[in-house]
């Protein structure tokens, strides 16, 4: 997720926290010209252990040499995302908008598999635009090319993350491609958790939002307002930030952004919780966490 899951997050969490097979990186948007914004390498550079870099483009040739790039790094996975439903994004042709043009589509698959020395690829994507019934036209699309995996948000681009994930179009995809396909949305629970592997996702499960309020999510674990390892991680975060940023307020700008998920495990701390989004030191976040967590 952008802004929040950066590799400072990715390190420190894989630090405390079990249960992932492989993080997938915030989306690095790439264009004709074929070259990346610093910000965006950070996102992938240096090498990093369990990570699938996504890409964000709307033509083939620049997601194979973007692939081909990162391969050359030692990614053996990239992602394309065809999820993103921002305005920003979509009036380009790219993420969900890519979802609106059928044979475009197709093309940018051909033109892409049409290169060789390809890392594996895998696919993000919503199960249709305007229509959840696209579906049934984009499992017909991605039967033909030898996707590494689809992972499949079942809502339609105007849904946004909205109301709620249709279980049919999500089976429409899994039941029509040669490919794994892993279910993805409102997993923000154990139980929630185990019914998406168990009826939806048999072939995993990828977790967004619902890790972000549960570090311990992928572990099979409830949420656990004592959990011992919470203020460690945190603390850690924080010093690591400290290391790659200049200056309190935009540790800060990080931290609380990360804890707008994390209060909803603690819904009796209002109060301290409106200390926290008020503090502009580390000595007072910090404090504003330990009342939190009653430390």
């Amino acid at each position: 997720m952008e802004g929040i899951t950066t590799p400072t997050y990715r390190r420190v969490h894989k630090k405390y926290y079990g249960g992932i097979d492989k993080y997938f990186s915030p989306f690095i948007v790439v264009t004709g010209t074929h070259h990346l914004k610093k910000r965006e390498t950070r996102e992938f550079k240096p090498f990093e252990e369990k990570l699938v870099p996504q890409i964000l483009t709307q033509r083939g040739e620049d997601f194979a040499w973007a692939a081909k790039m990162l391969k050359g790094m030692g990614y053996t996975e990239v992602n394309l995302n065809l999820g993103c439903p921002a305005a920003t994004v979509v009036t380009k042709g790219k993420g969900s908008g890519l979802l609106r043009d059928k044979d475009k589509l197709k093309r940018f698959f051909e033109d892409v598999f049409s290169e060789g020395d390809l890392p594996d690829i895998s696919v993000k994507t919503r199960s249709g635009f305007i229509y959840h019934e696209e579906a049934e036209e984009l499992a017909e699309i991605f039967a033909g090319f030898p996707l590494k995996e689809i992972i499949v948000h079942p809502r339609v681009r105007e849904e946004f993350y909205q109301g709620n994930p249709n279980f049919e179009s999500f089976r429409i995809i899994k039941e029509g491609v040669n490919s794994p396909v892993i279910y993805n949305g409102d997993v923000f629970d154990v139980k929630r958790l185990k019914e998406a592997f168990l009826a939806e996702g048999k072939e995993g499960v990828m977790l967004g939002r619902g890790l972000l309020r549960n570090p311990a999510l992928a572990e099979g674990k409830e949420f656990e307002p004592a959990d011992k390892r919470l203020f460690p991680f945190l603390d850690e975060l924080y010093d690591s930030y400290a290391e790659v940023l200049s200056g309190d307020r935009d540790i800060l700008f990080k931290m609380k952004e990360l804890w707008t998920y994390l209060i909803t495990g603690f819904p009796d701390k209002k109060e301290e919780y409106k200390k926290l989004l008020k503090s502009a030191t580390a000595a007072d976040y910090k404090a504003a966490v330990k009342s939190i967590l009653e430390l």
